[in-house]
């Protein structure tokens, strides 16, 4: 039976990297935001299934990584950080409280899915060196697979909750 902190301990590595990735498009976009082309308005409404759509969509790019060798899983989860980072600067006259109120509630279910999508992303470069090493490929193979559906349940339960959040939360705060 697999329990989520064995799957986070068997992935930390893949976490620890598709963190690193998010959070360097998160300060690159801070530091690199203009303030007078503002974009990304934090103030918009959007129903529930676009925003689960949407969401859904930015995993699967991410996710993606996983036929591509990572390369279109460091493009996309960089670009994600960017655009929250940059969200943020350009937002800034809403004040640091309003921000929080309105990134955080949701932010702390959407943004873990979109690392854990990274992680998905980058399964494609680990399976064929394991496939390699390992003598009982078959309950390897099964294995291997069974990690990534667990960690795609994940995501979507994530973007499930977050979205359900955005919708119906973060309005009140707008």
């Amino acid at each position: 039976m697999y329990k989520v902190p064995s799957i986070l301990r068997n992935n930390w590595i893949l976490l620890t990297i598709t963190t690193a990735i998010y959070v360097s498009g998160f300060v690159y976009g801070i530091t690199s935001a203009d303030p007078v082309n503002k974009s990304g308005s934090l103030n918009t409404t959007s129903s529930l299934i676009h925003l689960i759509d949407n969401n859904l969509l930015a995993c699967g790019l991410i996710i993606s990584g996983f036929f591509t060798f990572g390369l279109t899983t460091i493009l996309y989860l960089f670009t994600n950080g960017l655009i929250l980072g940059e969200s943020i600067m350009n937002n800034l006259d809403f004040g640091v409280l309003k921000i929080v109120l309105l990134i955080l509630p949701h932010g702390i279910f959407e943004i873990p899915a979109l690392i854990v999508s990274g992680v998905i992303g980058f399964k494609g470069i680990t399976l064929i060196p394991q496939l390699f090493h390992k003598k009982n490929i078959s309950n390897f193979i099964k294995d291997y697979f069974t990690n990534i559906l667990l960690l795609l349940i994940v995501v979507m339960l994530f973007i499930m909750i977050s979205g359900l959040i955005e919708t119906y939360l973060t309005p009140l705060f707008k």
